[in-house]
């Protein structure tokens, strides 16, 4: 079989299956040489998932990035950035105001402890404990005392009644598909005479992951 037939057939298999790990690459090419099978891979300009420590496999034109820039087939997930830790990096130095451990997990859907510790070493982040868990924030220092000073002013504030917070949902989904700005919120909840603070909507936004995220 000629390159180009064993690349169209692994591309057949890619487009059915949509995620293929080693093992299933091998069998398609025919060959358990992790070199070749790379080459292979390569040529198809394939992207390596930053879940399961990059054992899964897939093409750019399966993928479609959500807006938080993660593509998942069940468990399996593809970031924009790349790997986990590019993705780690990304994530904690774009945040307003840092992130724990558990929020990181819950929001890349996958452990990151190792992934963490990695970034520590090589001091493309820092930590801290300005609350009651670690605070995982930008290396910068400049970066990282706005991120500490957000974080313990969010720290401190109390949790809103659930009305509020429905209301302020309601008026964001309201807008879906496109997401909307705190200060759109905050004017279309003026207008039904909500007295509904600036202060509060900024507060829901933050709590529920609400704020629009710029990829780099």
């Amino acid at each position: 079989m000629s390159k180009k037939d064993t690349l169209d057939k692994l591309r057949t298999i890619f487009m059915k299956q949509r995620v293929l790990d080693m093992k299933q690459i091998y069998k398609v090419i025919g060959t358990t040489s992790h070199a070749t099978a790379f080459r292979y891979l390569r040529d198809l300009h394939h992207l390596t998932s930053y879940t399961h420590n990059g054992k899964y496999y897939t093409l750019p034109e399966i993928v479609q990035f959500d807006s938080d820039g993660f593509c998942h087939f069940g468990e399996i997930g593809f970031s924009v950035h790349g790997t986990l830790v590019n993705t780690l990096t990304h994530v904690i130095t774009a945040s307003e105001s840092g992130k724990t451990n558990s929020e990181l997990e819950t929001y890349c859907r996958t452990r990151v402890q190792d992934a963490l510790r990695t970034l520590l070493n090589t001091k493309k982040i820092a930590r801290t404990k300005p609350v009651k868990r670690h605070l995982y924030v930008s290396s910068d220092p400049t970066v990282s005392k706005r991120q500490i000073e957000k974080r313990t002013k969010v720290g401190d504030r109390k949790r809103l009644p659930d009305w509020i917070v429905g209301e302020i949902l309601v008026e964001t989904i309201r807008s879906f598909p496109v997401q909307p700005e705190i200060d759109e919120v905050v004017k279309r909840l003026a207008k039904r005479g909500s007295l509904i603070t600036h202060e509060q909507v900024e507060q829901v936004f933050e709590e529920n992951n609400l704020v629009k995220k710029t990829l780099d």
